[in-house]
């Protein structure tokens, strides 16, 4: 869910752009939204309480593909796929957190016990962090918890006294505004959150597009496979057109460097529409599971010349 990585360019285009009408229904759970910080650029959400029964559970959750979650079962030892109802992203180009909703104490309202070998559990104005080195685990009730880098697990804490600190209002009302589907993903800068690339070469257009990108709606119905649905707004109807173009060209050459032995990977070429009207983007992607890794594990993952690996 981290955007800034350059390795993720060619798929943030893709998450990153159009938006297909539907049920509302969408919304952050009311424990996690007062704590948000104000400065968020960009949020995402993930239910698994609605995925149990999915594939995508059982391929992602239960087969240890989502880092935050593994990181999250060893600091503290619990169970993802029993213990964790809801993540919730937050982040700008300095930082980034996840909420995490499920229940952590034997009981709610009490204090979970936790006893993990390397450890550290460390006390913060009545909360408490455990940690292994800058990264940690911050718990704000036995319901809600904040994974995330040490220093900003601590900011969160510092917020709540903080005149004048409020939550990004605008941010969490878009979510409102989407269908009640497994996940999502909404920003007003979308833009801000392009990792930086050297303007040269061929990646100096494709950047000068993506820091364009202004309101950005994203969300996916994950039951059987993926279908998702996204749109994103631009200054004017040329940058949309160009951001159109560059998307299906980009998706062309991928075609090209499919091997023959992988023509399966075609399903989800085939399953990428974009278009342009005016000043936004909208973009929808349908593709089972059984060829996502495969895609993922096709697109360019070189990083440009200049640029750091995370």
């Amino acid at each position: 869910m981290d955007l800034r990585k350059p390795a993720t360019v060619v798929l943030a285009a893709v998450f990153a752009a159009g938006c297909g009408a539907g049920s509302k229904g969408a919304r952050i759970d009311a424990a996690i939204a007062p704590l948000i910080p104000s400065d968020t650029v960009v949020l995402a959400g993930l239910r698994l309480d609605k995925l149990k029964a999915t594939p995508f559970f059982k391929t992602y959750v239960e087969g240890h593909k989502i880092k935050v979650l593994d990181d999250f079962q060893a600091k503290t030892g619990l169970d993802p796929t029993r213990d964790i109802w809801e993540l919730v992203y937050a982040g700008n180009n300095k930082r980034s957190m996840v909420f995490i909703r499920g229940k952590f104490g034997g009981q709610f309202g009490q204090e979970p016990d936790f006893r993990v070998p390397g450890i550290e559990r460390q006390s913060y104005k009545t909360y408490y962090i455990l940690s292994q080195g800058e990264a940690g685990v911050l718990f704000i009730t036995s319901g809600v918890a904040v994974a995330g880098a040490v220093k900003d697990l601590k900011q969160i804490i510092d917020n709540r006294d903080k005149p004048g600190e409020n939550p990004p209002h605008d941010l969490i009302e878009m979510v409102t505004e989407l269908p009640l589907d497994h996940a999502w993903l909404v920003s007003l800068h979308g833009g801000a959150m392009v990792p930086d690339i050297p303007l040269k070469g061929n990646m100096a257009n494709f950047a000068r597009l993506a820091t364009s990108l202004g309101e950005v709606k994203v969300h996916a119905d994950l039951s059987s496979g993926v279908n998702l649905q996204a749109e994103g707004d631009y200054p004017d109807a040329e940058l949309a057109k160009q951001v159109q173009e560059t998307i299906r060209a980009a998706v062309g050459i991928l075609r090209l460097r499919t091997p023959d032995t992988e023509k399966e990977l075609m399903r989800i070429y085939d399953g990428i529409q974009v278009n342009a009207k005016d000043k936004q983007i909208n973009i929808s992607v349908v593709a089972p599971f059984d060829i996502i890794d495969q895609a993922v594990k096709a697109f360019p993952m070189r990083h440009p010349e200049g640029a750091k690996a995370e």
